[in-house]
């Protein structure tokens, strides 16, 4: 049986970052577009957040016929009003280890609340949701401080009030990878319920876990772009995803092809930037050590895994720095000049001479600067193709704050956009944008296409 995603971003992923409606929406269809077949979402908690905003969203998973699940408390109030919404499920949480028994309820065992949890799942199938979750939260201390026994008899009392999923979370992220595997493993020894798997990041693990979950059983997962959510979040949709589709070759129902552009999509929209550490990064690909970018030059996959080239990637990017591979240069200028071999090494020596004393790291103008003053004419397209783009920062102060959202969508559309941020001060809208090898014609396309909405444009080129 394949193990089944739901994706929590429009859930714990605000918990981050609370969304736009617009933005929201727009999230939803490309995760959809993706293959996510299983959205949780909040409770509407009116006036606090609203009511429309969730049945926009209702409407648009739905139409996909997509699973919805509503995430609520474990109370009678909150599961009458899930009820109204037009969600296939609902998820109910209550946390019973020891700690939060005594300082989140002040009381002195755990059965009391035990049942509330209970009286909560049997409401859920009374109102009529085809999948109940019933979360237990903080299961991974009860598991590690207390006992199995604990945790098996809570399972199995929810699975018989009618549970269909049973949520086992680490919810201060106290688990390893090998305890993870071993946590899922011992549960499935003394219990047939369907169990789902959440981690928090606390350590960095929650990617890893999930993977090491998803392998011993578990029936569900939950992942979330970048991982956001509480603290610093949850399990990440990519990373989880990429290494079961390309190292274990296990079929998710993800399109793998797809998911780049949904993180940048994602990126563009929310404000959110790629973290360099993060796989799908510009970083990810960028080779700096001369030996590897010889190697690279020749044949990527010796340091890119072979499947991330395939999806995520069309090759790598080099950086000039002290160290730069003489290979490099002489890839960089093949086709271009087929008698300047004997002058590679020189070049080179000069090229990662003037990177130390640039700060060790060289950019593309002055690396066209010096392949200029010897004579060689290379098209910043080449230079781009090798070396990534030149990016800025772009802020703009609009003319009427009403016109915004549509100019964010307008922007959005752009493929040089990669980061849209709403800011407030001197300027109201913030861009990270890949500048063309002239900077003026990005300026200038904004101009023209803009220009009736914007008062102010200011450029900030990073270095």
């Amino acid at each position: 049986m394949r193990t089944s995603l739901l994706d929590t971003t429009l859930r714990e992923g605000e918990l981050y970052k609370p969304l736009k409606l617009s933005v929201k929406t727009a999230i939803a269809k490309a995760l959809l577009e993706v293959g996510l077949k299983r959205i949780e979402l909040t409770l509407a908690y009116p006036p606090r957040t609203s009511p429309e905003d969730l049945k926009k969203i209702l409407s648009i998973v739905n139409g996909y016929e997509a699973e919805a699940v509503i995430h609520c408390r474990a109370c009678r109030e909150d599961v009458e009003n899930a009820g109204r919404y037009d969600s296939w499920g609902i998820a109910v949480y209550m946390a019973l280890s020891d700690i939060h028994v005594k300082h989140k309820f002040g009381r002195d065992n755990y059965e009391e609340i035990t049942r509330k949890l209970v009286e909560a799942v049997e409401l859920s199938r009374e109102v009529g949701f085809k999948y109940v979750r019933a979360t237990v939260e903080d299961a991974s201390r009860i598991y590690l401080e207390e006992s199995i026994d604990k945790l098996v008899e809570i399972i199995n009392v929810l699975e018989d009030a009618g549970a269909t999923m049973i949520s086992i979370p680490d919810t201060s992220g106290l688990l390893t990878p090998s305890i993870s595997r071993e946590f899922f493993k011992e549960l499935k020894k003394y219990t047939q319920a369907p169990l789902s798997a959440h981690f928090h990041n606390d350590y960095g693990y929650a990617s890893a876990n999930t993977v090491e979950a998803i392998l011993a059983g578990a029936d569900e997962a939950h992942v979330g772009i970048l991982g956001l959510g509480d603290r610093n979040g949850i399990a990440d949709l990519y990373e989880v995803t990429a290494a079961l589709t390309d190292i274990h070759r296990l079929d998710l129902g993800i399109k793998r092809e797809s998911l780049r552009s949904l993180y940048e999509v994602f990126s563009k929209l929310t404000g959110i930037k790629i973290p360099t550490r993060h796989p799908l990064s510009d970083e990810a690909r960028t080779i700096r050590a001369g030996v590897h970018q010889a190697m690279t030059t020749k044949a990527p996959e010796g340091y890119i895994p072979r499947m991330k080239l395939q999806y995520d990637f069309d090759s790598p990017l080099y950086e000039v720095t002290p160290f730069v591979s003489k290979k490099l240069i002489e890839k960089i200028l093949n086709g271009y000049f087929q008698d300047y071999s004997e002058k590679i090494k020189e070049l080179t020596e000069y090229v990662g001479a003037e990177a130390s004393r640039q700060g060790g790291k060289l950019s593309i103008e002055r690396l066209h600067q010096i392949f200029s003053e010897n004579g060689l004419s290379i098209p910043y397209e080449r230079l781009e193709e090798y070396l990534g783009h030149v990016r800025a920062y772009v802020l703009l102060k609009v003319k009427d704050s009403q016109r915004i959202d549509s100019l964010i969508e307008e922007l959005a559309s752009w493929k040089e956009v990669e980061l849209i941020q709403e800011v407030s001060g001197d300027s109201d809208l913030l861009l990270m944008v890949k500048m063309n090898p002239g900077v003026e014609e990005n300026i200038q396309k904004i101009k023209k296409t803009l220009g009736d909405n914007i008062d102010r444009i200011n450029l900030l080129i990073i270095r």
